[in-house]
């Protein structure tokens, strides 16, 4: 771990290279040509790249979602498979899986030792190596290969046109999540931008699919991207268009943002086995149905929808992706964890959370905490706003870091930002929701809260509705140096009191990570995010059970 952490770079390095990044396109040209030379000093050339079948996803929200659904899918149809996404939560080898479980410490250090003292011995200068992400990325392409995989499912890093991932050349089948605004100093501050950018992973020949509601300009600007590379791009229709006859489903129970990532997984994994030979239902002749529905040239197709095959449903019912809408029990004290880290996330997520805190509560008004961080170029009014109506009795403000001391072997080391500045971030953002918490107080008479305009009002329990409209006194706001010294601290306060404790933790990716480290450092607590809204049985009566490791 300390030869990984060793390639991260330092923030000073790192604002250098995103103002080269937004103004250079020959800058991020040489990078995707580095990456590739990389590649072939660690023995694979583009020529053995290709030979890798691959389903590339991009997006701005939902694509860890997005392919883990789509890997389980493909998994529970018996295919050997690779996954490669970002960030990790707890561990490093949580990025690079084969058939859903990451690579054992044994087999990530082998693969590690042998890219590393390859790019090594072939460095030109003592600079001369790859940095944290395209490393990885290099290896998981060297993992994939070597471990003859079926299939690979490639989770894009940031943007698509020039994220290292990009190098691979022959893909099938595309991916493209739903897009919003983030990454704006290295994408673009325009949602247009940013669909140039995701758009970029398109091949000529590929069949690209897109999550459904985009933004009309991010939509339009996909279309031009394909038509530009010669690919067919078609909308993921919803999840519950499709035909579900041999299943019994309930899918109101699930976060909204799943079931499009789930219609999006379900598209590509289908994609991939017509593709392959292997079943599935063909994707409609765009041309011909233009003809038929009389779309126009300007309009962007819905893929059609088919009957949903008992694999498909197995391989939905049984994905545990950690991390993301997920809630950990422990006794009175219940976790509601999300990586959330864009507005739009932000607003789906507390959708969620209200709806689950309320459904699990053993009393009308638990005790709730809101732990949250931002990092990056975020603009924390943006993502604070949206929390601030959710009656929260104490808000913890913590930076991303398990304990206050840096060890160079762990796998949460970040060098691209020290302690203080990490304090210093968490700071800003507390002084951000105490201007907006007075702002809030002040202003009685404005009609804003956490259920409108998700829930619709007849829809609400009556008593949640009545506390969620009430202007709110104001919030215990506390900030802690690290995660371990936060959930020591609601631990004790929980055993003081003796109330129900509805934790949610949301805000960064990488908070969760810490947060799991404490709670549940082996990942073995994730349950399925659509277990309860798929099925239970095929229409034999036979019981779902699961036939793959998840």
């Amino acid at each position: 771990m300390k030869a990984l952490n060793s390639l991260q770079t330092n923030r000073a390095l790192l604002e250098e290279l995103k103002k080269e990044a937004r103004t250079s396109h020959v800058t991020n040209i040489k990078k995707l040509q580095q990456t590739v030379t990389f590649l072939e000093r660690s023995g694979v050339s583009l020529e053995k790249l290709d030979e890798l079948s691959v389903i590339h996803v991009s997006g701005t929200k939902g694509k860890g979602s997005t392919c883990a659904f789509c890997e389980s899918i493909l998994r529970h149809h018996g295919y050997k498979t690779g996954f490669y996404s970002s960030p990790h939560l707890v561990a490093v080898r949580e990025r690079i899986r084969i058939n859903g479980q990451p690579l054992s410490q044994q087999e990530f250090s082998r693969y590690f030792w042998k890219v590393y003292n390859s790019l090594i011995e072939l460095r030109k200068t003592e600079n001369d190596m790859p940095p944290y992400f395209r490393f990885l990325t290099v290896m998981a392409f060297n993992v994939f290969l070597s471990e003859k995989v079926d299939v690979a499912i490639v989770e894009v890093g940031i943007g698509g046109e020039y994220d290292c991932t990009n190098i691979l050349r022959q893909v099938s089948t595309v991916g493209i999540t739903s897009l919003g605004i983030d990454h704006t100093s290295l994408l673009g501050s325009t949602i247009e931008d940013i669909a140039w950018q995701k758009a970029g992973i398109m091949k000529p020949g590929s069949i690209a699919f897109t999550a459904d509601q985009q933004p009309a300009a991010a939509l339009e600007v996909l279309r031009q991207r394909a038509s530009e590379k010669k690919s067919t791009l078609l909308i993921a229709p919803p999840l519950e268009s499709y035909d579900w006859s041999s299943f019994t489903t309930q899918l109101g129970t699930v976060a909204k943002v799943q079931l499009v990532n789930a219609s999006l997984a379900i598209q590509l994994a289908n994609a991939w086995l017509w593709q392959h030979g292997s079943g599935g239902h063909p994707p409609a002749d765009v041309a011909l149905r233009r003809e038929q529905s009389r779309v126009s040239e300007e309009q962007v197709p819905v893929s059609p929808v088919f009957q949903v095959s008992f694999n498909m449903a197995s391989g939905l019912k049984f994905c545990t992706w950690p991390g993301r809408n997920q809630i950990i029990s422990e006794g009175l004290v219940h976790y509601f964890l999300d990586g959330a880290h864009t507005s739009e996330s932000l607003w789906l997520s507390i959708d969620w959370f209200i709806q689950n805190s309320h459904a699990i509560s053993k009393k009308n008004t638990p005790y709730r905490v809101l732990i949250f961080n931002c990092t990056g170029d975020r603009d924390p009014k943006a993502l604070l706003l949206p929390l601030l109506d959710c009656d929260f009795q104490l808000v913890i403000f913590c930076p991303n870091t398990v304990t206050t001391s840096v060890d160079s072997s762990s796998d949460q080391a970040n060098y691209k930002i020290n302690m203080i500045q990490q304090l210093e971030n968490c700071r800003r953002i507390q002084e951000v929701w105490y201007e907006l918490q007075e702002e809030n107080v002040k202003n009685k008479t404005r009609f804003f809260n956490v259920l409108h305009p998700i829930y619709i009002r007849n829809n609400v329990p009556k008593n949640l509705l009545d506390s969620c409209n009430s202007v709110k006194s104001k919030a215990e706001v506390k900030l802690f140096p690290c995660v371990s010294e936060t959930l020591a601290y609601l631990k004790k306060k929980n055993e003081d009191e003796s109330c129900e404790f509805h934790i949610y933790i949301t805000g960064s990716l990488h908070l969760i990570g810490c947060v799991l480290s404490v709670l549940d450092p082996d990942l073995t607590l994730a349950t399925s995010q659509l277990s309860e809204g798929i099925g239970v049985s095929a229409t034999n009566g036979t019981n779902m059970v699961e036939s793959y490791s998840s």
